[in-house]
């Protein structure tokens, strides 16, 4: 089991800190609500400080996809609605907008070039419907709260589970120098399907990348740290400031805030809580009901933003910006065009947009 924690601050009490000061700042606050876990707590943390300041409760906002019936999450979202009370829920119905090189991309691609992530532009119709708000979004929360790269260990520290004879690998692993754990074994996250769209030395380099993530700290409340500051997690949410201060908005991402990663490191001590869901349960029991804390479900919205625009430029793709000798453009271009395209293709899909559209242009060769 965790530690006994000896810090003033719960991780619960952190997101109450964080949402204070987010109202003291801006006054009262909207939450990025999905109906996901992460910002169904967002959407709770919130209320509960509304109330105990006695400011206007939190706005939740809501984008829908009717045409995307993968990406359907409205009974959990009216279920969080209603076990909050929440009356201020705006919901946004949204059609191809949000596609990979359609209008509110092209508002950030056309001024700021390619941003991590590429569907970093969904946050635009959130900001304007925030309408001057601090708008909490729910980053970070996957990674800092799921299950690290030492499970094996996590769970022996923890006492969940008896030692097994497998067990010895683990453990032989984890005394070693973390470069020499990179090399020894892949990431336990490493690339669930080949990106056959690279060319074979490039695809090779990318593994060999993969493989870093097991450089991972062995304990679970430093695997948590190291977690809130590697580049894939910090660089979506300083896009979206990007984005927030182009459109004179606010975003705060609490969970990736100091006092919360210092609150969840302390509380999970060596071996964290286990699973997604239990950690959840030790966490915020009591602040949502359980059947939300403990669900496993999530929307799919890979076809929400490779839409018609993005499948006609892929169609009529010259090949142009992308280096042949990583990428195979052909490929690429199936890819694009097949029922449900892969997401790690969507960057490359903007970088050759805004190449093609750099050619068009009057004076360029």
């Amino acid at each position: 089991m965790p530690v006994a924690s000896l810090h003033p601050v719960s991780p619960l009490e952190a997101l109450y800190e964080i949402c204070e000061r987010a109202i003291r700042a801006h006054g009262p606050v909207a939450v990025a609500f999905s109906g996901g876990r992460d910002s169904s707590l967002l959407l709770a943390a919130a209320a509960e400080v509304s109330a105990r300041r006695g400011a206007a409760p939190p706005a939740a906002i809501t984008l829908r996809f009717p045409g995307a019936p993968q990406a359907d999450e409205d009974v959990w979202q009216e279920q969080v609605i209603s076990e909050l009370n929440i009356a201020d829920w705006t919901r946004i119905s949204i059609g191809a907008e949000l596609d990979f090189v359609g209008p509110l991309a092209r508002r950030h691609l056309l001024r700021d070039g390619v941003l991590f992530p590429a569907n970093a532009h969904s946050v635009l119709p959130l900001l304007e419907a925030a309408d001057g708000r601090s708008l909490l979004v729910g980053l970070g929360g996957d990674e800092l709260l799921s299950p690290h790269q030492s499970w094996a260990v996590h769970e022996l520290l923890g006492r969940r589970r008896s030692f097994e004879p497998r067990d010895l690998l683990s453990l032989a692993l984890a005394t070693l120098p973390a470069p020499v754990r990179g090399r020894l074994r892949p990431s336990r996250r490493g690339l669930a399907e080949p990106l056959h769209w690279l060319q074979p030395q490039a695809r090779r380099l990318v593994e060999l990348a993969v493989r870093t993530r097991a450089e991972e700290p062995i304990l679970w409340g430093t695997a948590a740290r190291h977690a809130a500051a590697r580049r894939d997690v910090v660089c979506p949410r300083d896009t979206m400031e990007i984005l927030a201060v182009a459109e004179g908005g606010v975003t705060v991402a609490p969970f990736l805030e100091d006092e919360f990663v210092g609150a969840l490191a302390h509380a999970g001590g060596r071996a964290g809580w286990g699973t997604r869901t239990a950690t959840m349960e030790a966490l915020f029991s009591g602040v949502l009901p359980r059947e939300i804390l403990s669900r496993k479900s999530k929307a799919g919205f890979n076809r929400v933003f490779f839409a018609e625009e993005s499948r006609a430029f892929a169609s009529a793709w010259t090949g142009r910006g992308v280096d042949p000798e990583l990428v195979d453009a052909e490929a690429l271009r199936r890819e694009w065009l097949s029922p449900v395209p892969d997401f790690r293709t969507a960057l490359l899909l903007q970088t050759a947009w805004l190449a093609e559209r750099d050619h068009q242009r009057p004076g360029t060769k």
